[in-house]
Protein backbone atom coordinates (compact mmCIF):
# COMPACT_ATOMS: atom_id res chain seq x y z
CA UNK A 1 0.00 0.00 0.00
CA UNK A 2 2.83 2.37 0.54
CA UNK A 3 4.59 1.72 -2.35
CA UNK A 4 1.57 2.51 -4.36
CA UNK A 5 0.75 5.80 -2.31
CA UNK A 6 4.35 6.31 -3.00
CA UNK A 7 3.62 6.00 -6.75
CA UNK A 8 0.76 7.89 -7.10
CA UNK A 9 2.49 10.76 -5.40
CA UNK A 10 5.25 11.14 -7.61
CA UNK A 11 2.85 10.66 -11.03
CA UNK A 12 1.04 13.10 -9.24
CA UNK A 13 4.19 15.58 -8.62
CA UNK A 14 5.52 14.49 -12.13
CA UNK A 15 2.24 16.18 -13.89
CA UNK A 16 2.23 19.36 -11.95
CA UNK A 17 5.67 19.81 -13.18
CA UNK A 18 4.72 20.01 -16.89
CA UNK A 19 2.01 22.38 -16.43
CA UNK A 20 4.94 24.94 -15.25
CA UNK A 21 6.21 27.39 -18.13
CA UNK A 22 9.58 25.33 -18.35
CA UNK A 23 8.12 22.01 -19.42
CA UNK A 24 4.62 22.23 -21.10
CA UNK A 25 1.74 24.04 -22.49
CA UNK A 26 1.31 26.18 -25.75
CA UNK A 27 4.08 28.62 -25.03
CA UNK A 28 4.28 31.92 -26.59
CA UNK A 29 3.75 31.27 -30.05
CA UNK A 30 6.17 33.21 -32.31
CA UNK A 31 9.41 34.13 -31.19
CA UNK A 32 12.63 35.90 -32.16
CA UNK A 33 16.19 33.19 -33.01
CA UNK A 34 18.87 34.41 -34.26
CA UNK A 35 18.60 30.83 -36.19
CA UNK A 36 16.21 31.41 -38.18
CA UNK A 37 17.39 34.28 -40.80
CA UNK A 38 21.78 32.86 -40.25
CA UNK A 39 23.19 32.03 -43.68
CA UNK A 40 25.42 29.57 -41.67
CA UNK A 41 22.37 27.16 -41.06
CA UNK A 42 21.32 24.81 -43.63
CA UNK A 43 17.81 25.26 -44.73
CA UNK A 44 16.36 22.47 -43.13
CA UNK A 45 17.76 24.03 -39.14
CA UNK A 46 15.97 27.30 -40.45
CA UNK A 47 12.90 25.61 -41.41
CA UNK A 48 12.64 23.57 -38.15
CA UNK A 49 13.25 26.77 -36.16
CA UNK A 50 10.34 28.58 -38.21
CA UNK A 51 7.88 26.14 -37.62
CA UNK A 52 7.95 26.06 -33.66
CA UNK A 53 8.35 29.55 -33.57
CA UNK A 54 4.96 29.66 -35.24
CA UNK A 55 3.97 26.88 -33.25
CA UNK A 56 3.10 24.98 -36.17
CA UNK A 57 2.18 21.33 -36.33
CA UNK A 58 1.44 21.09 -39.65
CA UNK A 59 4.83 22.52 -40.77
CA UNK A 60 6.78 20.46 -38.57
CA UNK A 61 4.89 17.26 -38.90
CA UNK A 62 6.42 17.95 -43.13
CA UNK A 63 9.96 18.54 -41.99
CA UNK A 64 10.24 14.96 -39.89
CA UNK A 65 11.90 11.88 -41.48
CA UNK A 66 9.51 8.82 -40.33
CA UNK A 67 9.92 6.93 -38.23
CA UNK A 68 10.45 9.32 -35.59
CA UNK A 69 11.74 6.58 -32.81
CA UNK A 70 10.40 7.53 -29.25
CA UNK A 71 11.61 5.70 -26.16
CA UNK A 72 9.91 2.55 -25.08
CA UNK A 73 7.62 1.96 -23.92
CA UNK A 74 6.16 5.07 -26.03
CA UNK A 75 5.10 4.44 -29.82
CA UNK A 76 7.11 5.41 -31.92
CA UNK A 77 5.16 8.10 -34.64
CA UNK A 78 4.88 6.62 -38.15
CA UNK A 79 3.95 9.66 -40.30
CA UNK A 80 2.65 13.25 -40.43
CA UNK A 81 -0.62 12.64 -39.35
CA UNK A 82 0.10 10.86 -36.02
CA UNK A 83 2.71 13.82 -35.74
CA UNK A 84 0.03 16.52 -36.20
CA UNK A 85 -1.60 14.93 -33.38
CA UNK A 86 1.31 14.41 -31.16
CA UNK A 87 3.30 17.86 -31.61
CA UNK A 88 2.19 19.14 -27.93
CA UNK A 89 3.14 15.79 -26.14
CA UNK A 90 6.64 15.84 -28.10
CA UNK A 91 7.21 20.06 -28.25
CA UNK A 92 6.70 21.30 -24.86
CA UNK A 93 7.82 24.91 -23.52
CA UNK A 94 11.29 23.57 -22.83
CA UNK A 95 12.18 22.77 -26.40
CA UNK A 96 10.63 24.96 -27.69
CA UNK A 97 12.39 27.91 -26.05
CA UNK A 98 16.02 26.11 -26.61
CA UNK A 99 15.15 26.10 -30.45
CA UNK A 100 13.48 29.43 -31.22
CA UNK A 101 16.04 30.89 -28.70
CA UNK A 102 19.05 29.50 -30.16
CA UNK A 103 21.80 30.72 -32.44
CA UNK A 104 23.97 29.24 -34.84
CA UNK A 105 26.66 28.81 -32.20
CA UNK A 106 24.31 26.91 -30.77
CA UNK A 107 24.42 23.96 -33.36
CA UNK A 108 26.71 21.58 -34.55
CA UNK A 109 27.81 19.95 -37.35
CA UNK A 110 29.15 16.45 -37.03
CA UNK A 111 29.68 15.23 -40.84
CA UNK A 112 27.07 12.69 -42.23
CA UNK A 113 24.81 12.66 -38.95
CA UNK A 114 23.89 16.35 -40.02
CA UNK A 115 23.03 19.32 -37.58
CA UNK A 116 22.41 18.79 -33.97
CA UNK A 117 21.55 21.61 -31.06
CA UNK A 118 23.19 21.55 -28.19
CA UNK A 119 25.47 18.70 -28.97
CA UNK A 120 22.72 16.37 -29.62
CA UNK A 121 20.81 17.25 -26.55
CA UNK A 122 17.69 18.18 -28.13
CA UNK A 123 17.38 17.15 -31.71
CA UNK A 124 19.44 16.19 -35.06
CA UNK A 125 18.84 17.51 -38.41
CA UNK A 126 19.92 16.17 -41.68
CA UNK A 127 17.73 17.06 -44.68
CA UNK A 128 14.63 16.77 -42.60
CA UNK A 129 14.20 16.17 -38.60
CA UNK A 130 15.43 12.64 -37.96
CA UNK A 131 16.23 11.88 -34.33
CA UNK A 132 14.63 14.26 -30.91
CA UNK A 133 16.68 12.95 -27.66
CA UNK A 134 14.57 14.97 -25.83
CA UNK A 135 11.81 13.72 -23.81
CA UNK A 136 9.37 16.14 -22.53
CA UNK A 137 7.48 16.00 -19.28
CA UNK A 138 4.26 14.47 -20.85
CA UNK A 139 6.47 11.70 -21.99
CA UNK A 140 8.22 11.05 -18.91
CA UNK A 141 4.88 10.97 -17.50
CA UNK A 142 3.25 8.21 -19.62
CA UNK A 143 6.82 6.49 -20.15
CA UNK A 144 6.52 6.00 -16.10
CA UNK A 145 2.68 4.65 -16.49
CA UNK A 146 3.49 2.61 -19.52
CA UNK A 147 6.44 1.07 -17.39
CA UNK A 148 4.47 0.20 -14.74
CA UNK A 149 2.06 -1.65 -16.57
CA UNK A 150 4.41 -3.28 -18.72
CA UNK A 151 6.83 -4.72 -15.46
CA UNK A 152 2.68 -5.42 -13.04
CA UNK A 153 1.71 -7.58 -16.00
CA UNK A 154 5.06 -10.36 -15.42
CA UNK A 155 4.72 -13.33 -13.23
CA UNK A 156 5.56 -11.58 -9.48
CA UNK A 157 8.93 -13.84 -9.50
CA UNK A 158 10.41 -12.00 -12.26
CA UNK A 159 8.86 -8.66 -12.10
CA UNK A 160 11.11 -7.08 -8.97
CA UNK A 161 14.08 -4.50 -10.01
CA UNK A 162 13.58 -4.10 -13.83
CA UNK A 163 12.38 -2.49 -15.83
CA UNK A 164 11.48 -2.16 -20.00
CA UNK A 165 13.65 -1.60 -22.77
CA UNK A 166 12.82 -3.46 -26.06
CA UNK A 167 9.83 -5.29 -27.04
CA UNK A 168 10.21 -7.37 -30.19
CA UNK A 169 8.19 -10.19 -32.19
CA UNK A 170 9.52 -12.75 -35.09
CA UNK A 171 6.24 -12.35 -37.49
CA UNK A 172 7.42 -15.74 -38.95
CA UNK A 173 6.81 -18.03 -35.89
CA UNK A 174 4.74 -15.68 -33.60
CA UNK A 175 7.61 -15.51 -30.75
CA UNK A 176 8.35 -12.84 -28.37
CA UNK A 177 11.18 -11.27 -26.65
CA UNK A 178 11.47 -8.91 -24.33
CA UNK A 179 14.31 -7.15 -22.97
CA UNK A 180 14.54 -5.57 -19.45
CA UNK A 181 17.21 -3.55 -17.83
CA UNK A 182 18.17 -4.17 -13.81
CA UNK A 183 17.72 -0.72 -12.14
CA UNK A 184 20.12 -1.31 -9.28
CA UNK A 185 22.32 -4.52 -9.45
CA UNK A 186 22.72 -5.64 -6.10
CA UNK A 187 25.60 -7.53 -6.89
CA UNK A 188 28.69 -6.43 -8.86
CA UNK A 189 28.99 -9.38 -10.90
CA UNK A 190 25.18 -9.25 -12.32
CA UNK A 191 24.24 -8.37 -15.34
CA UNK A 192 22.61 -5.49 -16.15
CA UNK A 193 20.38 -6.53 -19.35
CA UNK A 194 17.81 -9.97 -19.76
CA UNK A 195 15.84 -11.50 -22.76
CA UNK A 196 12.64 -13.12 -21.75
CA UNK A 197 11.46 -15.60 -24.90
CA UNK A 198 8.12 -16.09 -24.81
CA UNK A 199 6.61 -18.60 -27.75
CA UNK A 200 3.89 -16.72 -28.64
CA UNK A 201 1.45 -13.82 -27.03
CA UNK A 202 -1.15 -16.30 -25.54
CA UNK A 203 1.64 -17.10 -22.82
CA UNK A 204 3.02 -13.50 -21.82
CA UNK A 205 1.13 -13.53 -18.96
CA UNK A 206 3.50 -16.41 -18.17
CA UNK A 207 7.20 -17.56 -16.92
CA UNK A 208 8.98 -16.95 -20.05
CA UNK A 209 10.21 -20.20 -21.96
CA UNK A 210 13.81 -18.56 -21.70
CA UNK A 211 15.29 -16.41 -19.60
CA UNK A 212 18.81 -15.08 -20.15
CA UNK A 213 21.19 -12.42 -18.63
CA UNK A 214 23.56 -10.17 -20.63
CA UNK A 215 25.47 -7.01 -21.80
CA UNK A 216 24.98 -4.03 -24.19
CA UNK A 217 27.74 -2.51 -26.09
CA UNK A 218 27.28 0.28 -28.41
CA UNK A 219 29.73 1.14 -31.81
CA UNK A 220 30.47 3.59 -34.13
CA UNK A 221 29.34 7.30 -34.03
CA UNK A 222 25.77 5.67 -34.75
CA UNK A 223 25.94 4.37 -31.16
CA UNK A 224 24.39 1.06 -32.59
CA UNK A 225 23.34 -0.80 -29.89
CA UNK A 226 24.10 -4.94 -29.67
CA UNK A 227 22.97 -7.13 -26.97
CA UNK A 228 24.76 -10.58 -26.08
CA UNK A 229 22.79 -12.99 -24.31
CA UNK A 230 23.91 -16.36 -22.87
CA UNK A 231 21.71 -19.41 -22.03
CA UNK A 232 22.26 -21.80 -19.02
CA UNK A 233 25.22 -24.07 -21.09
CA UNK A 234 26.76 -20.49 -22.39
CA UNK A 235 25.34 -20.39 -25.96
CA UNK A 236 25.36 -16.92 -27.21
CA UNK A 237 22.75 -15.05 -28.49
CA UNK A 238 23.75 -11.83 -30.24
CA UNK A 239 20.75 -9.07 -31.09
CA UNK A 240 21.67 -6.26 -33.34
CA UNK A 241 19.16 -3.66 -33.31
CA UNK A 242 19.84 -1.98 -36.35
CA UNK A 243 20.89 -4.50 -39.19
CA UNK A 244 22.76 -2.39 -42.01
CA UNK A 245 20.00 -3.81 -44.76
CA UNK A 246 16.97 -3.02 -42.87
CA UNK A 247 17.36 -0.90 -40.47
CA UNK A 248 15.49 -4.08 -38.45
CA UNK A 249 16.69 -5.52 -35.52
CA UNK A 250 18.47 -9.26 -36.04
CA UNK A 251 18.89 -12.16 -33.85
CA UNK A 252 21.81 -13.90 -34.32
CA UNK A 253 21.60 -17.93 -32.11
CA UNK A 254 24.34 -20.27 -32.05
CA UNK A 255 23.38 -22.48 -34.71
CA UNK A 256 24.38 -19.48 -36.84
CA UNK A 257 20.75 -18.69 -37.66
CA UNK A 258 19.60 -15.30 -38.38
CA UNK A 259 16.63 -14.44 -36.84
CA UNK A 260 14.66 -10.97 -38.26
CA UNK A 261 12.57 -9.12 -36.05
CA UNK A 262 10.20 -6.33 -35.56
CA UNK A 263 9.57 -4.00 -32.78
CA UNK A 264 6.32 -4.27 -31.08
CA UNK A 265 4.84 -2.96 -27.63
CA UNK A 266 4.12 -5.39 -24.94
CA UNK A 267 1.53 -3.22 -23.46
CA UNK A 268 -0.48 -3.78 -26.91
CA UNK A 269 0.74 -7.28 -27.13
CA UNK A 270 -1.10 -8.70 -23.99
CA UNK A 271 -4.17 -6.26 -24.06
CA UNK A 272 -4.99 -8.52 -27.76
Amino acid sequence: MLIKIQTIIYSFTLGLLCLTPACGGKGNGSADSAAESNDSLPTPVKKLVQAISDNDSDSFAGLVSYPLQRPYPLHDIDNAEQMRGYYSQLVDDSLRRAITSSRSSNWQESGWRGWSLDDGRYVWVDVALYDVPYVSCRERVLIDSLTREEINSLPESIRQGWKPVLCLRNDADGRIYRIDKRESPSDASAKPFRMAVYDGVAHLHEVPQALLEGDRETEGTAETETYHFADSKGNELVLATDAPDTGNPVLYLPTDSVVSLHRAYWHDLIHK
